[in-house]
């Protein structure tokens, strides 16, 4: 996450400081960065001319002090570990200029649970950016109680020089919205695993080429409407007390854990991952996210 959204910020012309604990992670990070150049250029996102002069506005150091020393705006995106964030953002609280904003992009956690390693609260907030940063369109802007509207307002400049679509989150609360509504699919779709009513290759099909298909062009809301909420009401009324409601991880996936059928890093997970499976994913992955991001470009869909 961190280097694409080094990437993205250094394709709208900024210069941008990465910062990690060792060269070995930095010097990996720049060699993504420079691999995925080439298929943005093939795609005509970005001229080879401009393709060119990005990796020369990334700068890397292991030496937080120097990667904070001068910088405006700053995002925290370390592991998803409460405690490794507030450790760090309270370190880059005292060490970077007192005008710097700065951001976590953290998939879970509520402002709150972290602006209090912050002593100036007023100038953080989440901005969440989805994976590829520098193909999803969208980023979750969520302010705590603190922040105060100046840092939000420039944070939505920012995001939209950048080419994003920012999306405010009024209230602070866990998941944001984009994952709050992933991670309730995600739980209805491993229980009905569980419960054999389909296999995951048969999820995952059903979800990809049905509701998933439209999504892009017509949101769940507007599906509603589009329907009926009577309509809805009466579904929701029949099927809502068949679905899964667990309010913990559901048993099959802390068993896979358990065994360490932990996906593609550990070669198993729902799917079995022999090597070269996961790049080829990927690679599928944003290839298609490109020319699903020029389509809805071209229809108005975006910006």
């Amino acid at each position: 996450m961190g280097h694409g959204i080094a990437q993205l910020f250094a394709q709208a012309g900024f210069q941008v400081t990465l910062n990690d604990v060792s060269l070995k992670i930095l010097d990996r990070a720049v060699s993504r960065i420079q691999d995925s150049l080439p298929r943005l250029v093939n795609h005509g996102i970005i001229s080879p001319e401009d393709a060119d002069e990005v990796p020369g506005r990334i700068t890397t150091t292991t030496d937080l002090d120097e990667a904070v020393l001068n910088t405006d705006y700053i995002i925290e995106a370390v592991v998803e570990d409460l405690e490794a964030k507030s450790n760090l953002l309270g370190m880059v609280d005292e060490k970077c200029p007192a005008h710097a904003i700065i951001t976590s992009t953290t998939s879970t956690y509520c402002v709150r649970d972290m602006a209090g390693a912050l002593k100036r609260p007023e100038r953080f907030l989440v901005t969440h950016f989805w994976n590829p940063p520098y193909l999803i369109p969208i980023v979750e802007v969520m302010p705590g109680d603190a922040t105060s509207p100046e840092v939000v307002e420039t944070t939505y400049k920012l995001l939209e020089a950048v080419g994003k679509n920012p999306a405010m989150v009024n209230k602070d609360v866990p998941g944001f919205v984009g994952n709050r509504l992933q991670h309730a699919l995600r739980r209805e779709a491993i229980s009905i695993v569980a419960q054999g009513i389909a296999s995951p290759e048969d999820v995952d099909l059903i979800a990809k080429l049905s509701f998933g298909l439209r999504l892009p062009v017509v949101g769940p809301l507007e599906t509603v409407d589009l329907g009926g909420l009577d309509l809805t009401q009466a579904i929701q009324t029949y099927l809502l007390p068949d679905l899964d409601c667990s309010s913990e991880p559901l048993q099959l996936i802390q068993d896979k854990v358990a065994k360490g059928e932990l996906g593609a890093k550990s070669g198993k997970g729902f799917y079995d991952w022999p090597p070269g499976r996961f790049e080829e994913v990927i690679r599928r992955r944003d290839e298609t996210l490109i020319e699903l991001v020029i389509l809805l470009k071209k229809f108005g869909l975006i910006e």
